[in-house]
């Protein structure tokens, strides 16, 4: 009986016990809940995932493609130089230039007709004097009427119809005492040479007007439609030394009408033998 009794006293003790031991563990996890509870939130950069760092692929070596061996080049066909073709030289037509020219002189007054001169001019070689005048004209008439040189010349030269493309030049030659002959073409006045022995006056007696005065040709008063209509000589403070004189008139379109040492080569001149008196 004692026995019976001490062994259920036993069996309370230990289901106390049990009681106590399972109330205080609840306590204990009621308590870390509560500090659980009440610990700060974590830095969301700590929480953050941390993204794997990528490995680099490694990187797909492309084939080395070795060079074919090039194939020699050509030589290049050497290409003709184009050779220019020259512009033709544009056709006269005959008779539409001026192809006669003469040497003229007034019949009596300046004012008169004008009367063709012969191969020969016979007259006195003074220093500082005239030996003469010598007017152009388009024509191998011996007489050509008329009293104003202007129209007498534009008459004859305009019956011509490419006389525009003309002009008139002169070339003076005379031999000197020792032998020596000189020799030039003019064209302008600048191309007078060795006034010493013989001066040379060029003048254009067709663009004028009638009854006025005017003067010999300078450079400056050159232009397109001048043209030398005459020409006078005066004798030079040497002219003791010329022994001979030629002058020649002459009709010259281009460049093609002189040689290289600017003589004339054209058509249509004429010459005049002038002969001290």
């Amino acid at each position: 009986m004692a026995n019976r009794t001490s062994r259920a006293r036993q069996r309370q003790r230990r289901r106390r016990i049990e009681i106590i031991a399972a109330g205080a563990g609840a306590v204990a996890l009621a308590a870390v809940a509560l500090v659980l509870l009440n610990r700060p939130a974590p830095d969301a950069a700590v929480l953050a995932p941390v993204e794997a760092t990528p490995v680099a692929a490694e990187a797909t070596a492309e084939p080395v493609v070795t060079p074919e061996p090039h194939a020699e080049t050509p030589a290049p066909t050497p290409q003709p130089t184009p050779t220019p073709v020259p512009e033709p030289t544009p056709t006269v037509v005959p008779g539409s230039r001026p192809d006669v020219v003469s040497f003229y002189t007034p019949q009596g007054k300046s004012y008169s007709p004008r009367v063709r001169m012969g191969d020969t001019y016979t007259a006195p070689w003074k220093k500082g004097k005239d030996i003469g005048s010598f007017e152009v004209i388009a024509s191998d008439e011996a007489l050509l009427d008329g009293d104003f040189f202007g129209d007498i010349f534009g008459r004859a030269w305009t019956a011509f119809p490419d006389c525009g493309s003309c002009k008139i030049g002169y070339t003076l030659r005379y031999t000197l005492d020792d032998g020596t002959e000189i020799r030039y073409s003019m064209l302008a006045p600048k191309h007078i040479e060795h006034t010493e022995f013989i001066e040379v006056w060029l003048y254009d007696d067709y663009h004028r007007k009638p009854h006025q005065f005017y003067s010999h040709l300078k450079d400056s008063q050159m232009k397109g439609d001048t043209l030398i209509t005459s020409v006078k000589l005066t004798a030079g403070k040497q002219i003791a030394r010329v022994t001979d004189i030629w002058l020649e008139a002459f009709v010259c379109a281009s460049l093609d009408d002189f040689d290289a040492e600017r003589n004339y080569i054209g058509d249509t001149s004429c010459v005049i033998h002038i002969v001290k008196e």
